[in-house]
């Protein structure tokens, strides 16, 4: 006891704490290089693994968030109620991951005509897919049971809008080139790893109450080499074809001959160093210096990593409360040193809203697919349809691209 009190007044840290301390570095380290390992895998067999991946940690997460709420005692009473929380999961897969399909589906134009009633009413049978849970929910409502129940059921729709609406922003990214759908992720990553490294070794002054274990010494060393990384990393992912063009279809890996126009942002560009720089440069390094190429993708990952190391944390923080209101130390066991799956990507889905937001607004072309104008051709009626095909005929005939089509339509 009278060591206990010692050590406190001291400042030091006991034996025990340290030897935990240590033995749970060392766990976590091991663990966050083979989940390192095993994404990169998924990046490397293209758009459908990664797709397959975010589904299932969907509903990993979604399980482990919904469980918190989960009162076995009451539940017993309700036997209906896990089962309305996986169909209201279904429900919004359903709608999400339709969605996708179709996307993928406007490179197949045969078999996207033979779905077509399927896809053209496809929000309508989403929503009546969501109504029909509805109502059953409504009939079970039993006396006795209305707060739970209610409780319940609002619990539900915000774990399904936290976690699985806002994860598919990451579906959403890979479509754009698996590119935005890495970077986002590698930040954030880089960011966790070194803050929890400067924190560990530096870290003396508290960030946050929430998340008592956060330091502003990991904080600030976390986000400067976040900003670093994200600079360099980006310079050397852009002459990767895999990485930034669109995938051409879900079956694409890192193996296959990928090739297109790729993004302006991707392309060098030499910038004027203003005279001063070029000035101090000169005495420093001996050299003239009077412009630098640099890829405007660059300079679009700072704001990237930017967020990454300041906004996206406070996704953890906001985790970090969930606990707190539980009296939970992880949101499971599942990855040793970690805690559970929700402790890892709690992050990240912020970070994937956020990036695709930033890459419509500022980045995105806008062009129009010759998919996306097939769907359209589609929807016509076939007198419609005709009529856009003898437009089109005479629109190509006038302008010389083409000498003559013969028309089997009259």
């Amino acid at each position: 006891m009278v060591t206990e009190v010692a050590n406190t007044a001291s400042g030091t840290v006991p034996q025990d704490d340290s030897k935990k301390r240590w033995k749970n570095w060392r766990q976590r380290t091991i663990f966050t290089f083979l989940m390192i390992g095993g994404f990169f895998t998924f990046i490397a067999l293209g758009p459908l693994s990664i797709m397959l991946m975010v589904l299932c940690l969907q509903v990993m997460i979604y399980r482990e968030v919904i469980s918190l709420s989960s009162v076995p005692k009451k539940e017993r009473d309700l036997p209906w109620s896990r089962a309305m929380n996986v169909y209201f999961l279904g429900c919004l897969e359903y709608y999400l991951y339709g969605q996708n399909i179709h996307r993928a589906l406007k490179r197949h134009p045969w078999l996207e005509a033979h779905l077509q009633p399927v896809f053209a009413h496809h929000t309508f049978i989403s929503f009546s897919m969501y109504l029909l849970g509805f109502v059953w929910f409504v009939s079970t409502l039993r006396k006795g049971y209305y707060r739970f129940q209610m409780g319940q059921f609002a619990w539900t729709h915000m774990a399904l809008a936290l976690v699985v609406m806002q994860s598919q922003f990451m579906i959403e990214n890979i479509f754009e080139g698996i590119f935005w759908f890495f970077l986002p992720i590698a930040l954030v990553i880089v960011n966790d790893i070194f803050a929890y490294v400067f924190g560990f070794f530096f870290g003396r002054h508290q960030l946050i109450e929430l998340s008592p274990k956060k330091t502003w010494e990991g904080y600030i060393g976390g986000g400067l080499t976040t900003m670093v990384f994200g600079f360099v990393f980006t310079a050397l992912l852009s002459d990767w074809k895999f990485m930034v063009c669109a995938p051409p279809n879900l079956h694409m890996t890192v193996f296959s001959d990928v090739q297109c126009d790729v993004n302006p942002v991707f392309v060098p560009r030499d910038y004027r160093v203003p005279s001063a720089v070029t000035a101090i440069l000169s005495t420093v390094l001996h050299k003239t210096i009077t412009t630098v190429t640099i890829r405007p993708v660059q300079f679009h990952s700072l704001a990237i990593s930017a967020f990454a190391s300041l906004i996206a944390p406070f996704g953890g923080f906001f985790a970090s409360g969930v606990k707190r209101a539980f009296n939970i130390k992880d949101f499971g066991n599942s990855i040793p040193g970690h805690g559970g799956v929700t402790d890892r990507f709690d992050c990240q889905f912020i970070m994937a809203a956020f990036s695709h937001t930033y890459f419509t607004s500022f980045i995105k072309l806008s062009t129009v697919t010759v998919g996306a104008v097939f769907s359209s051709f589609l929807v016509l009626n076939p007198e419609k349809q005709i009529e856009l095909y003898h437009s089109i005929q005479e629109y190509l005939q006038t302008s010389g691209s083409v000498a003559s089509i013969v028309s089997p339509i009259s």
